[in-house]
């Protein structure tokens, strides 16, 4: 049986199953312990007072209806103030506490005259709560959510239910006809959120809504923006029309949202009629957005094609300018992967520019897109900039991404309690085998494999080169001779019967890997094929290129065989300078770690390695 009051491991949310029967000051002081248990932190003193006025009054009218209180969504980037449960029906509040009076500044914010700041639409919030939860949420398709704003204290109208008193409150409650039980409540406690379907899907199958109201379009499939995010696209947008030159520089962590906020960017410029360009330096990614939108596809380009593209990318020597006049807005997104001279240049090139970068996705050795880098080059042109930080992901649990940062860093590895599914397998046919099952009940799945034991084959897709789990492993093939001229001493797949060439064809195989249309366990990609893809599962082989021995990590230049950006390449970085090259790692590792939604599977082709991270997460 329930107790009346609980909380949870990490402290939010708070469930009050019987409202009648519990002290408002007993509840506020649980939410308040649970918020620092859960972000590290106090609460502001906003928040407090918001909970003080609001709390005794949920509670009295919701009466015998549970109440779930400060409900995280998506690792904690907002929080539900109260989702109240009926029978089969979930009503979501988003509950005001604002002093004074406020303006419209547009669709989406409020003005405070009284504060003198501007907050985001309270119906804009309720409404992406509602969307998340029925289009994102396992409780989707059991419970029908719906959703209010309560403003406590003030007027405020727009296109949502919005009530301003108690007795409103209540009588909506009143009609869910009976309270919902411990069952309907575990849905949504015990429930999780589920990106099931690609952003890049939901894109190409809503292409004439985004095309119209990105925002509203995104807004609809559950693909709201939180307030950060809100706030950077409209302060973006109104540099365009005010005609600014102006630097927008966003640091994310993986999973932060970044792509989906260039793509909003970029579908509402083009609704409004600005020249703006949407670019890359992945050409796997870039192929893939293209084939997603063969409409749009002359609007997505390369910022860096090096010398193989005669340097014609849109941050290069010898892109043609003339062609494309003057631009309104550039769009740089995994910026992190920009040169000095590439950063310095996208600054000439059109009015407005917006970098989307991550510090810890940095690959190769003459990359510089870190913030600090594009501060520093801002000031040094005298060009105008906002920064904004994304600190927590959405896409997988932040303790997750927490715990793999300490893995890679500290050697230490302790995941909390979380709805993710994270195996680390003895056996490879094993990992495969359990993904194969992902896979036929619907669940997207892929492998990604460190970038070692063999180099790849772009010219025979079929080579021994180009085969990355199997036996033998070629490093070196001799193509005029058909001879492999050096051969990998990994033996563990010998005897395994399984041949899963790595992914080479940017044009073709990546595209149709990632929008589901080869098998996913007859391939697998590198970390250039993964980086700002995303699946439900995914399958990773941790190679033997960073190993632990002796109590720390080790790297083992011996069987790296990255040769990506020539005398930049981890390959050669790993033979003359191992402390840089563990750090090209680390980003490395995160960045395969995290691109499953759902659930990462690990299989270490290194014993030793398997052994001491399976001590520390049995």
């Amino acid at each position: 049986m329930h107790s009346n009051l609980i909380s949870f491991d990490r402290g939010l949310p708070v469930v009050v199953y019987r409202p009648d029967k519990a002290s408002p000051s007993e509840v506020y002081r649980m939410v308040y312990r649970g918020y620092i248990s859960y972000y590290g932190e106090k609460p502001d003193w906003e928040l407090i007072f918001s909970w003080k006025t609001t709390i005794p009054e949920i509670l009295r009218v919701s009466d015998g209806y549970p109440v779930i209180i400060e409900y995280p969504i998506l690792g904690g980037l907002e929080r539900i103030d109260y989702i109240i449960v009926g029978r089969r029906k979930a009503l979501v509040v988003e509950a005001k506490s604002w002093i004074g009076n406020f303006t419209r500044r547009n669709k989406y914010f409020v003005y405070s005259q009284a504060l003198n700041e501007t907050r985001i639409d309270p119906c804009y919030q309720v409404n992406n709560y509602v969307a998340k939860l029925k289009h994102l949420h396992t409780a989707g398709s059991k419970l029908d959510f719906q959703g209010l704003v309560f403003t406590y204290g003030f007027k405020y109208v727009n296109g949502c239910p919005v009530v301003n008193n108690v007795g409103s409150l209540e009588q909506i409650i009143y009609g869910f006809d009976k309270p919902g039980g411990p069952g309907e409540v575990d849905l949504i406690i015990n429930g999780r959120f589920q990106i099931s379907k690609s952003l890049i899907d939901y894109v190409r199958g809503n292409m004439s809504s985004l095309m119209r109201n990105a925002v509203e379009a995104l807004l609809g499939g559950g693909y709201g923006l939180t307030e950060r995010q809100l706030v950077i696209v409209e302060e973006v947008l109104d540099a365009i029309e005010k005609d600014r030159d102006q630097a927008f520089i966003v640091r994310g962590v993986s999973g932060s949202g970044k792509t989906l906020i260039a793509l909003t960017v970029f579908f509402e410029a083009l609704a409004r009629g600005y020249k703006v360009l949407l670019t890359y330096r992945n050409n796997r990614l870039l192929n893939t957005l293209r084939v997603a939108l063969p409409k749009l596809s002359g609007l997505l380009k390369f910022y860096s094609t090096g010398p193989q593209g005669r340097y014609r990318g849109v941050a290069e020597k010898n892109f043609p300018v003339d062609k494309y006049g003057e631009l309104d807005l550039v769009i740089y997104d995994e910026a992190q992967r920009m040169t000095r001279e590439n950063i310095e240049l996208s600054m000439r090139r059109s009015r407005v520019k917006l970098y989307l970068c991550d510090d810890e996705q940095i690959l190769i050795g003459n990359e510089e897109g870190y913030a600090d880098t594009f501060i520093k080059i801002a000031k040094e042109t005298n060009t105008r900039y906002n920064f904004y930080e994304l600190p927590r992901p959405a896409r997988i649990p932040t303790s997750y991404l927490e715990a793999i940062r300490n893995l890679l860093t500290k050697g230490v590895f302790k995941p909390k309690p979380l709805h993710y599914d994270f195996r680390i397998y003895n056996d490879i046919v094993e990992m495969i085998n359990d993904l194969k099952i992902k896979h036929e009940k619907g669940h997207r799945v892929a492998l990604v494999a460190a970038f070692t034991e063999t180099p790849g084959n772009n010219n025979l897709l079929n080579a021994p080169d180009n085969l990355r789990i199997g036996y033998p492993l070629c490093m070196k093939y001799n193509r005029k001779r058909r001879v492999c001229e050096q051969l990998s001493d990994l033996d563990i797949y010998r005897g395994k019967n399984l041949k899963i060439y790595w992914l080479m064809d940017p044009k073709k195989q990546y595209p149709q890997y990632w929008m589901g249309k080869l098998d996913p366990l007859k391939y697998c990609a590198s970390v250039y094929g993964a980086q700002g893809f995303e699946a439900e599962y995914v399958g990773v082989i941790w190679g033997r290129d960073l190993i632990w021995r002796n109590n720390k990590w080790v790297v083992n230049p011996s069987v790296i065989t990255d040769y990506v950006g020539d005398k930049y390449s981890l390959k050669e970085i790993a033979r003359k300078d191992q402390r840089r090259a563990y750090r090209l790692l680390v980003n490395r590792y995160i960045i395969l770690l995290t691109r499953g939604t759902k659930g990462t599977y690990i299989f270490f082709e290194d014993k030793n390695t398997m052994q001491y991270i399976r001590s520390l997460a049995p």
